[in-house]
């Protein structure tokens, strides 16, 4: 069943806006405004883009030049692949900017002895969350390449680039990320403690940030099996990867970057 589009206007320069259901936030097409669906009006949080510079024209030396690298991949892989299929996405990312301050009590076990340990974990993070709800974007495992980000206009769209709009607001985004991160609190201090008798978790958000990134997702064959690969739109660095097993070696193939 094809989608439903809504037709709204935008509320700066009166361009059509085509909103598909659950989005969000929608960037306008022609002057690069976004607007808030929930309130109809003007989303002023901070918007920036990590600029696609792998064009088309491009994409197949950097397919090349991935295939060429690391010592998992088969010798014959840049030889005797084909692209199936390649798309360039323009991805709606949050970064939120937090410090979370964990105190703990708690016992190290795992040496046959009853350790008690207390303390503070601190730490300050710039929290990844993915503006879709369906994606096979790897948003833990992408490296933002912030060298790159520069202030959102239209003209840094790529002509013939598939545009997404975030399918949540900002105030979803920071509980998403408040949630992750007291999560990985928890791992970390995983790592040094067995059981826990106290573990308060307090995230400080500092600031958000709402980011576009572009990623070219790739399918290719090799040897009658069909594979997938993501490259990062602005570097030509692989963000997730499927490798053939190489042959020579034995060693099986995975989700590995090159």
């Amino acid at each position: 069943m094809p989608d439903v589009l809504q037709e709204l206007s935008c509320p700066d320069c009166g361009a059509p806006l085509k909103v598909l259901p659950g989005e969000a936030i929608v960037t306008c097409g022609y002057c690069g405004s976004d607007v808030n669906m929930a309130v109809g009006s003007k989303y002023f949080l901070r918007h920036s883009i990590i600029p696609p510079k792998i064009g088309p024209e491009a994409l197949d030396g950097a397919i090349k030049s991935w295939m060429g690298r690391g010592f998992l991949k088969p010798g014959d892989l840049a030889r005797k692949s084909k692209v199936m299929s390649s798309e360039l996405q323009i991805i709606p990312l949050f970064i939120v900017h937090a410090v979370a301050r964990t105190e703990y009590e708690g016992a190290l076990t795992r040496t046959g002895q009853n350790v008690p340990k207390k303390g503070l974990l601190e730490k300050e993070y710039y929290w990844k969350v993915l503006g879709r709800r369906a994606s096979d974007f790897p948003t833990r495992e992408y490296t933002v390449p912030l060298a790159a980000k520069v202030a959102f206009t239209v003209a840094e769209l790529a002509k013939g680039a598939k545009f997404l709009n975030s399918e949540m607001g900002e105030d979803e985004a920071v509980a998403k990320a408040r949630q992750e991160m007291e999560e990985n609190q928890r791992f970390l201090l995983g790592q040094e403690l067995d059981t826990f008798s106290r573990l308060d978790t307090a995230v400080a958000v500092k600031d958000t940030e709402f980011l576009h990134v572009s990623a070219w997702f790739v399918t290719y064959q090799y040897r009658g099996k069909v594979y997938k690969l993501i490259l990062d739109g602005a570097t030509g660095e692989d963000i997730m990867a499927e490798i053939p097993q190489a042959e020579s070696s034995g060693l099986l193939g995975g989700l590995f970057g090159g």
